[in-house]
């Protein structure tokens, strides 16, 4: 058995407060997935204390209503719990939404999301990302690492690193422009002698020269050297391919064997070791997807079944390094379907690691008489994800 994971961050930036466990599943694991500092929290009298010991930058409000969420908050306001800067998120359900948006609207809360259903999960994760930048500050927060991002095309992702590049460099400008102009009002106001509408003119026509002008057209230079830039970075990659079809071209016309010429360009691709191979079975898709692209972000090869039946199927034919299997799932649950593995094996001994609560540790017990190689606790991040996996691969 691998050490237990942490159940929720000692130093939480960011907390979900809630009443039913089973309505915030689904928002929580997308959290757990961005932010490790993160903690739920279910409402109780201590609520108040354990804010005002934790001091969260972002607080998410997953009452039963939107009202609930409201006298909350409200509460712990005038109770100076919460006396800090913070950004507030109300969670509320699709038929609530008018609601929520009207507290914010007012100024109540800072933004909401509809929980209930769970549709746009990207969304959850821009206003946590902006809620922890606001109250953070940009020099306390680092933001979202690549790894932490879907994975997309290579010259996709550098053409919005250079796109991010640009604007950066277009704002840096305007507010350098915008300095120099208030420079110029301020020497408009205070002229050195009496003689100022002269003095006026020779001011304003010396300023425009020496500091909007040069400024404009620093400005237009660095937004065409960005463009630029871009441009030859999404030729560059058409070129290379380009150049190596022709490469083969040519060594077919001299009848030379291009098997060489292939392995000497993919050489490189050959020499990594290959991927060990993980199999995921969880009837919850969002904690699936997140687990998922989690090994897949870490080298490992993955499929995925949403119940125990689906993966007794797969698992002929393959050979997975482990498989991680939620407790409770429709048709057959992962107790039965490890008996039934074991039976399908030959009684072979198969690497098995448990997706699960807190509030299952007896029946997690059973199944580790079934030859367990740990379990992780839901929700879980990203760092206790590829601990447990990495443990129990390498046992």
């Amino acid at each position: 058995m691998t050490r237990k994971p942490s159940f929720a961050s000692r130093h939480p930036q960011v907390i979900m407060l809630y009443e039913k466990e089973e309505d915030i599943s689904g928002a929580a694991n997308i959290i757990a997935e961005q932010v490790e500092e993160y903690r739920t929290i279910p409402v109780s009298k201590l609520i108040g204390e354990q804010i005002k010991e934790y001091k969260p930058s972002v607080i998410l409000f997953a009452m039963s209503s939107v009202k609930l969420s409201i006298e909350l908050y409200t509460k712990l306001l005038n109770s100076h719990q919460i006396n800090y800067r913070h950004y507030s998120i109300v969670l509320c359900k699709n038929k609530e939404s008018a609601l929520a948006f009207r507290c914010c609207v007012k100024g109540v809360f800072d933004n909401y999301f509809v929980y209930l259903p769970l549709y746009e999960k990207f969304r959850l994760k821009m206003i946590v990302h902006n809620g922890l930048r606001l109250s953070r500050g940009d020099e306390n927060y680092g933001g979202l690492s690549d790894d932490q991002l879907d994975m997309i095309d290579t010259n996709l992702a550098s053409l919005i690193d250079l796109g991010s590049q640009s604007k950066r460099q277009l704002l840096d400008s305007v507010d350098s422009c915008k300095a120099s102009m208030q420079q110029s009002t301020d020497a408009l106001d205070n002229p050195e002698d009496g003689n100022e509408n002269g003095h006026d003119k020779a001011l304003v026509k010396s300023l425009a020269k020496q500091h909007i002008e040069p400024l404009l057209t620093q400005l237009e230079l660095e937004i065409k050297d960005g463009l630029d830039l871009i441009l030859t970075q999404l030729t560059s990659k058409h070129s290379e391919i380009k150049e190596i079809k022709q490469r083969v071209i040519d060594k077919q016309k001299e009848k030379i064997p291009s098997q060489a010429l292939m392995s000497s360009l993919f050489e490189q691709e050959e020499a990594k070791p290959a991927k060990k191979k993980v199999l995921v079975v969880e009837d919850n898709q969002i904690y699936r997807e997140m687990i998922v692209k989690v090994l897949q972000q870490n080298n490992y090869d993955t499929e995925q079944a949403d119940d125990g039946l689906s993966a007794l199927k797969m698992i002929k034919g393959n050979d997975y390094a482990l498989i991680l299997m939620d407790l409770y799932m429709p048709h057959l649950d992962g107790i039965n379907t490890t008996k039934q593995l074991k039976a399908q094996n030959d009684g072979k001994d198969i690497p098995i690691v448990a997706l699960t609560s807190n509030s299952n540790r007896e029946l997690i017990k059973r199944w580790a008489q079934l030859g367990l190689k740990g379990y992780i606790l839901k929700p879980s991040n990203r760092a206790e994800i590829l601990e447990t996996v990495k443990a129990a691969i390498d046992d």
